[in-house]
């Protein structure tokens, strides 16, 4: 978001009454575990201050999850808001990113994949870039938005109609230059796109068995296996009562049959997991070790769009001295109105999980007011 945007969108949201429901949701508020209480009320202040409908934070170091605090409503039935628990499911949008590139990494150490390799091998159509037809596609290069890939219109219809990945490639779904950073979320889709091409295994499966299950993780990317007590999600500006997400709808739909589809399981590695913020913290506290070291390693900078940013492994590096003086690593979300995000310090040995039901949308460039406040009351210690 552009400063100027940015700033406009903070003066209407201020400017506008917060609407009933609103107001309901932020009486909604509990914390457990480990918090010293000034924390946890600079969380609560945060949330409150950024316009959260409800959200759900979860502490942790590199020995356990240390806390949780709930805040406002998960969804709304019959008008009533029903409130965030610790143990709300939320549809977690691009920290997905982060942790399908946890699955990749385990996968390529156990020498099941191969990061470097031609990805077109796997697919039903050529990802190669025009500009650059000897220059392989990797997975490497899909994880770290160096693909020559970008988002374009065709890939916005997409979204609702799930066409065949080859309806899309050749199209408008090149980047301009075949080898630098553009940050898009049909590159990062196609990587499970990719798994299922080198595995024969369907997307799900794939990160149950790499990731979820060792880990005793209880996430999914299909809502139709994430239970009842889900989060919808909300915009805040204009406020609108009615969700921009509504996941009682979502679980409705049939399931997919288990089965690998690399021409169409393009829209699930990019956004779609469900998770509630315990078990994202824990996947947190894995990422922090040693093992996962290559995803934090910088490939490319987010340039003019984000200052503070740097590309890893489908990582995002913060290095902004205005929120805290130690680098950070994880993932932002952002979807239908809910902010969400997954940073932590591998150094320090602590980090957070954030997952909302709606929030203040405002950001100078990529990182959001929100995630950047929240990183202030855990990584700061004055």
């Amino acid at each position: 978001m552009e400063k100027w945007k940015a700033s406009l969108y903070r003066a209407a949201l201020a400017l506008q009454p917060r609407p009933a429901w609103l107001r309901a949701g932020a009486q909604l508020f509990s914390a457990q575990g480990n918090i010293p209480a000034r924390q946890a009320e600079g969380i609560r202040r945060a949330l409150q201050a950024h316009c959260a409908v409800g959200a759900a934070v979860a502490l942790f170091d590199d020995a356990a999850v240390t806390g949780t605090l709930a805040y406002g409503a998960a969804r709304f039935e019959n008008g009533r808001p029903v409130p965030v628990t610790p143990d709300t499911v939320f549809r977690a949008a691009s920290v997905s990113k982060h942790v399908t590139a946890l699955a990749v990494m385990r996968l390529a150490q156990a020498g099941q994949i191969d990061l470097d390799a031609d990805v077109d091998e796997y697919l039903p159509c050529s990802l190669r870039h025009p500009a650059a037809p000897k220059l392989p596609v990797t997975l490497r290069r899909l994880l770290s938005h160096t693909a020559g890939i970008q988002d374009g219109a065709s890939y916005i219809a997409a979204c609702r109609d799930n066409p065949p990945l080859s309806a899309l490639f050749p199209g408008d779904c090149f980047a301009a230059a075949p080898d630098r950073f553009v940050y898009s979320n049909l590159g990062a889709g196609v990587v499970a796109c990719v798994l299922e091409g080198m595995l024969g295994q369907d997307f799900e499966a794939i990160m149950q068995r790499a990731l979820f299950e060792p880990l005793g993780i209880a996430a999914t990317f299909y809502p139709q296996k994430a239970g009842e007590n889900m989060a919808d999600a909300f915009r805040v500006l204009p406020a609108q009562a009615a969700p921009t997400l509504n996941n009682a709808l979502r679980r409705a739909r049939p399931l997919p049959a288990p089965a690998p589809d690399p021409a169409r399981h393009y829209l699930l590695a990019q956004g779609n997991l469900y998770i509630s913020a315990p078990e994202l913290a824990r996947l947190g506290r894995e990422a922090m070790q040693p093992r996962y070291a290559d995803m934090r390693r910088g490939i490319a900078p987010f340039g003019a769009r984000a200052y503070n940013l740097t590309e890893g492994l489908g990582t995002f590096i913060v290095q902004d001295a205005a929120v805290c003086p130690q680098t950070l690593y994880g993932h932002q979300g952002l979807a239908y109105g809910a902010m969400h995000g997954l940073f932590y310090d591998p150094q320090a040995r602590r980090g957070f999980a954030l997952l909302t039901s709606g929030a203040s949308e405002a950001r100078d460039g990529v990182l959001s007011d929100l995630n950047k406040a929240i990183m202030r009351q855990v990584f700061t210690d004055d």
